[in-house]
């Protein structure tokens, strides 16, 4: 089965197309090729709604209008597989082009047409209700067999000596941190690893604040953590090794980081700025701290940053269990009846 994966310049997008083209790998050999989804200077996010709506029949000449692919330059695929904006109409017209492939995408639709969407696998329970839509974990690369399982949490003693990964985002869509809850955070951090022993391992991202990684770099310097990568110098893939943690705890601004803890099936805390505009992400954040991953307790847990202490930390972590479900295995049985294929 040949697969071709449409990638746009986001990690957190075009590692969830690359999660479900694994999906995919699981239910039967598979080769997959990529493209880089880069649109033209004018066709932004309404032009492109525009096009699509009125004139995009021709599949082939708005391919190479809107994002200068040639589609009779491709060697013709099974199936499309996107996520993120500027793939829904590329896989859309490619579908089209090629005679109406299966067409996947991992995230919620609007403002398309999307008839010729053969799957969307969004992150909300009532978003599953829309035709086409499969309520799944949001997908990723993340594989929790190149782990060894994390040590069972269940009590504060058990927190000493305990490694925990702190994944560092910074401000996103309707998402803000101010500077007092970048210092609580280091107070959080500075307070854990002295009263109750832990280990942290931080990872900054690109859009953590300069200053943010200046700020856990001097806690690094004084030997208050137990690993530092800094995402400025290490780059994009630096932070999996830390997936390998007891637990991991997020900056909630990253729903895909979130999601990625629970694949590699650790217990996960998010934790949450007073700067949030309620909207899809809250939402589907909070169907995954009801969600019971295949254990009978709770896996995820979201704490306010502002205001978290060490003490309400560690009582919720240990409350924690970690997830058992294989949320590969769980995408691969929604994908494949979409694919005419058995997906026991």
């Amino acid at each position: 089965m040949k697969l071709l994966v449409l990638r746009d310049k986001k990690p957190g997008h075009f590692n969830q197309a690359e999660g479900v083209a694994l999906a995919v790998g699981r239910l039967g050999e598979t080769e997959v090729a990529r493209i880089d989804v880069r649109p033209s200077w004018f066709a932004h996010d309404d032009v492109r709604k525009l096009i699509m709506r009125r004139y995009g029949r021709d599949a082939r000449a708005w391919l190479r209008r809107m994002y200068h692919i040639e589609a009779d330059a491709l060697e013709r695929p099974d199936v499309i597989i996107g996520s993120g904006r500027p793939t829904i109409a590329a896989g859309i017209l490619l579908s089209r082009a090629f005679g109406g492939l299966p067409f996947l995408y991992s995230g919620g639709i609007g403002g398309y047409d999307t008839r010729e969407v053969s799957l969307m696998v969004v992150a909300s329970p009532r978003a599953a209700g829309n035709p086409r839509c499969a309520w799944a974990l949001i997908p990723s690369t993340i594989d929790p067999d190149a782990y060894a399982p994390p040590r069972r949490l269940a009590a504060p003693a058990d927190l000493r000596g305990a490694e925990l990964a702190l994944l560092v985002g910074g401000t996103a869509y309707r998402k803000e941190w101010p500077q007092n809850e970048w210092e609580a955070l280091i107070r959080l951090v500075r307070e854990t690893a002295r009263d109750y022993g832990v280990r942290w391992r931080v990872s900054t991202s690109r859009r953590t604040p300069d200053e943010v990684g200046a700020m856990f770099a001097a806690l690094a310097a004084e030997g208050v953590l137990a690993e530092f990568v800094d995402y400025r110098s290490a780059g994009p893939g630096s932070v999996r090794a830390l997936f390998g943690a007891d637990a991991v705890v997020v900056t909630e601004d990253s729903m895909s980081m979130l999601a990625e803890g629970i694949t590699a099936k650790r217990p996960v805390i998010g934790l949450r700025s007073a700067k949030v505009h309620d909207g899809y992400a809250s939402e589907a954040i909070a169907s995954w701290c009801t969600a019971r991953w295949g254990v009978a307790g709770q896996s995820l847990a979201i704490l306010p940053l502002g205001t978290v202490t060490g003490e309400q930390f560690a009582a919720t972590l240990t409350r924690l269990e970690p997830p058992q479900q294989d949320q590969r295995a769980e995408l691969s049985k929604l994908i494949a009846p979409v694919l005419g294929l058995d997906g026991r």
